[in-house]
């Protein structure tokens, strides 16, 4: 089975010029060229791999899954599996609908969207000192990060320094500062899909997993805060009401972001299933061996999935 992940799936938004997100006709050709090519996990076939570690029949089919559950989502891909009698797996973090404001990680994705990335970078250096960055795994971070996306220059360094090396207690001060440098404003309320809707989803057939409450990198993290990451991300999706599946998939993924502990209370948080990043099928081994790291393909590792660039 192919695990593939998706982020945005929308069309071009001119206030939003550098944005890297998948167009919703290349989505539409690359479903296409699923279907033709290997068909689709159905919800029991999947089901039953989970439960019991039974493969379906016809070997390499495609599942779907979808990062932080953006109005694009509701918008453009539930109208287009639906069409086509498809499901998917859509992973929410939560504290947006908790506290009703945008994720820093996804403020990061407006600013790098909306500015030149040298401008932008150049801009966030001069708001940083040492004591800001006092990550040790800064090298690890930087040859394991964003290696297979092809960003605008100053982008992936942009992103580095404010999603892997920043101590995060001063992360939301500078992109307050870089919103008003740019005149840039963060609007909850057009960017996630709306926790009324999120119920639509479900009866639609498709599940809803966690995403952490505030989609840090856990590996930074102590067990103890991880711990409430996933609690609160749980507790929040119990109150929805949501039957399915209890997944989970790592932000950011690759096996930097997270370690033992992550794991360990995964297990305690009794989550059936958890999607990493890694290029490899999901084989008869994963439901034993990694069922906490299940690996996905990024979307751009098979035809008509390359993100949207300005020429």
């Amino acid at each position: 089975m192919k695990a593939v992940m998706y982020h945005y799936v929308r069309e071009y938004d001119p206030a939003l010029p550098y944005l890297r997100f998948l167009d919703i006709k290349n989505f539409r050709q690359q479903l296409d060229y699923f279907e033709r090519e290997f068909g689709f996990v159905s919800f029991s076939e999947w089901s039953k791999f989970i439960s019991d570690g039974v493969m379906p029949i016809k070997a390499g089919k495609v599942l779907l899954t979808f990062d932080d559950i953006t109005f694009c989502h509701y918008e453009y891909v539930l109208p287009e599996l639906l069409k086509r009698n498809l499901w998917g797996i859509f992973y929410a973090p939560t504290q947006p609908y908790l506290e009703h404001s945008m994720l820093d990680v996804h403020k990061i994705h407006v600013l790098s969207g909306a500015i030149d990335g040298v401008a932008l970078l150049n801009e966030t250096l001069s708001f940083i000192d040492e004591e800001m960055i006092p990550d040790s795994k800064i090298r690890e971070f930087r040859t394991k990060t964003y290696i297979f996306q092809e960003e605008y220059e100053g982008v992936s360094e942009f992103k580095r320094i404010l999603n892997y090396f920043i101590d995060y207690n001063y992360r939301s001060d500078i992109l307050g500062k870089l919103a008003s440098k740019f005149s840039i404003k963060f609007d909850f309320e057009k960017f996630y899909v709306q926790e009324s809707d999120l119920t639509k989803f479900q009866l639609n057939g498709m599940v809803i997993g966690s995403h952490t409450n505030s989609h840090p990198v856990m590996s930074k993290l102590s067990e103890k805060a991880q711990s409430l990451e996933l609690s609160s991300s749980f507790t929040y999706l119990e109150q929805l009401e949501l039957p399915g599946h209890r997944t989970y998939c790592h932000p950011y993924g690759g096996f930097h972001s997270f370690n033992e502990a992550t794991l360990r209370l995964l297990s305690d948080e009794k989550v059936d299933y958890s999607f990493n990043v890694e290029e490899r099928e999901i084989n008869s081994n994963d439901r034993m061996n990694s069922i906490q790291h299940l690996p996905r393909f990024d979307c751009n590792m098979f035809p008509y999935g390359e993100a949207f660039r300005v020429s």
